[in-house]
């Protein structure tokens, strides 16, 4: 089975590099319209999705709904999937989450991810990583229930955050939580990882489509 999952398009805070976490921003008109080239892009390249999960956060079911435009697939709202919690430190730009001490936790997430504890309202890695394997359960057993011919074409799709894209990651392929912080999650990147009896092996990340 072919796993695709991606970042939501941009929005205002994006650009501005304000913390979004849970909070539920709109994309802004260049986030609609980087969704709708590549939603074009990706079915131009020959792919169709049978089915496409979303965080419930209004900038990822957008760029779904966008991303679904020509694959017409079930798509699904599924709340193990929406950005990691950043409590208090939502709001706050990364400058302020750099230089004020009082954010030294959060700040840790970002940059020295083994040293992060949860605080201000901010979500455990226990959790996270916890929901995060919760939906891989699920998507297995999906790949679990079909033909071996059924799932070489079959096409999921994860329209999500950046943070959970990072966690997807991490769970699927056995990355540490250093080689997780480090990765770079483009607006409308997408990854892919095939899923074989189980197992997940990484085909690309963060591929533009234009």
């Amino acid at each position: 089975m072919n796993v695709y999952f991606m970042r939501h398009g941009e929005t205002d805070w994006n650009t501005i590099k304000r913390l979004q976490g849970r909070t539920d921003i709109p994309l802004n008109q260049n986030g609609i319209d980087l969704a709708t080239k590549t939603s074009k892009a990706v079915h131009e390249s020959g792919i169709v999705f049978n089915k496409i999960y979303t965080s419930p956060l209004i900038r990822a079911k957008k760029t779904a709904e966008l991303m679904n435009v020509y694959s017409k697939a079930p798509l699904v709202e599924d709340s193990r999937i929406i950005e990691f919690c950043f409590g208090d430190g939502e709001g706050h730009t990364f400058e302020e989450i750099k230089t004020n001490d009082r954010f030294i936790s959060l700040r840790n997430w970002f940059f020295a991810p083994e040293n992060y504890k949860a605080e201000l309202g901010s979500e455990s890695y226990e959790e996270f990583f916890g929901r995060i394997d919760d939906f891989l359960t699920n998507v297995r057993k999906l790949e679990a229930a079909l033909s071996p011919q059924e799932s070489e074409n079959y096409n999921l799709l994860i329209v999500c955050h950046g943070g959970v894209v990072r966690g997807l990651l991490k769970q699927m392929l056995g990355w540490s939580v250093n080689d997780f912080a480090k990765t770079k999650i483009p607006n409308c990147g997408l990854n892919l990882c095939k899923l074989t009896e189980g197992s997940f092996s990484l085909v690309y990340s963060a591929k533009i489509f234009s």
